[in-house]
């Protein structure tokens, strides 16, 4: 198993030596990228990990089915004995960069160079130089073979894609959605007892054929990006009534971490060096009965909804 230091080494080799540094990466969480050296040093490069829920693969919705129809057209190019398939792994790489990806309509080459490179062999062959024709031939050969798996990797897997998947509901951008609890910290001791599903959140944008990203609260430190099947379309209560009320996520730090949704009020509490500043604070997701007062520190991380209520109560304490 690579260390974290050999995938920071890949990483210059591979990718940041012809793209630059990243703004953020998508990855699983794995005990090489939660790694600590993997994490202080994406800190000093200004680079924000994400991560994709381990329970289901899927949840990025693009990365995860590049490398599912990478692993099938492989399958299918390389020989009985398997003996050839790392010789084509660049013709491999070439076809996989040239084709038109269905979430963007363009090539990842056309993304970064603005066109699609050609690759093609003349039919003129030089007899003094039989190696050289072979080589050329192995490479037509091989690129050909690449192209046609492919293809019919792409028809195969859309096919029992398409078998086992259906839009859900017909979920739309602005619509609310239903996360699938699994695999989400809260505070609840019994998996079994607790919701099934979180939310409802609003669904903010479609990525690629079958995933969608939702605006979560800022305390669920997740990828955005949800395959799904872990989503289900949020149907408004016939009768009115209010969705269940969301249970608290827990942080990294083991925490219990509920969202602020405004801030009403402000007080002193104390006297000299007890003195403190607290917030009346309507949480979201919860009707009046559960405003509480708050310290500042405990609504640390709700620094937008402070100022929105300074900017609103200019004479308020705590301005």
């Amino acid at each position: 198993m690579s260390s974290a230091i050999d995938i920071a080494n890949l990483f210059v080799t591979y990718v940041w030596k012809l793209h630059g540094l990243p703004k953020s990466t998508v990855s699983d969480r794995g005990p090489t990228f939660n790694a600590k050296f993997i994490c202080h040093l994406y800190k000093r490069l200004d680079i924000k990990p994400t991560y994709s829920m381990a329970y289901h693969p899927q949840t990025d919705g693009q990365t995860e089915r590049i490398q599912r129809e990478a692993e099938i057209f492989i399958r299918m190019f390389g020989n009985h004995c398997q003996s050839d398939w790392v010789a084509l792994l660049p013709l491999a790489e070439f076809a996989l960069n040239n084709l038109k990806q269905t979430s963007t309509g363009k090539s990842p080459f056309q993304i970064c160079y603005g066109y699609n490179p050609k690759f093609s062999v003349g039919q003129k062959s030089d007899k003094v130089v039989p190696n050289a024709d072979e080589h050329a031939e192995f490479l037509e050969k091989g690129y050909h073979e690449v192209k046609a798996a492919l293809s019919l990797s792409q028809e195969r897997m859309k096919y029992f894609y398409d078998q086992r998947h259906r839009d859900k509901d017909g979920i739309q951008v602005g619509d609310k959605a239903w996360l699938s609890h699994q695999n989400i910290s809260t505070d609840r001791p019994s998996i079994k007892l607790s919701h099934k599903k979180l939310g409802p959140y609003p669904v903010i944008e479609k990525i690629g054929l079958h995933a969608y990203k939702l605006q979560l609260p800022h305390t669920m430190r997740v990828h955005p990006v949800f395959h799904i099947n872990l989503l289900t379309k949020f149907h408004p209560d016939p009768h009115g009534r209010d969705p269940p009320q969301p249970v608290p996520i827990v942080t990294e730090e083991g925490e219990e971490e509920y969202e602020v949704e405004r801030i009403l009020d402000s007080k002193w509490k104390g006297r000299g060096k007890s003195k403190k500043l607290w917030y009346l604070v309507k949480w979201k997701g919860y009707n009046k009965g559960s405003n509480s007062w708050e310290p500042v520190d405990n609504v640390g991380n709700a620094q937008e909804a402070i100022e929105e209520f300074h900017m609103e109560h200019p004479d308020a304490v705590g301005a």
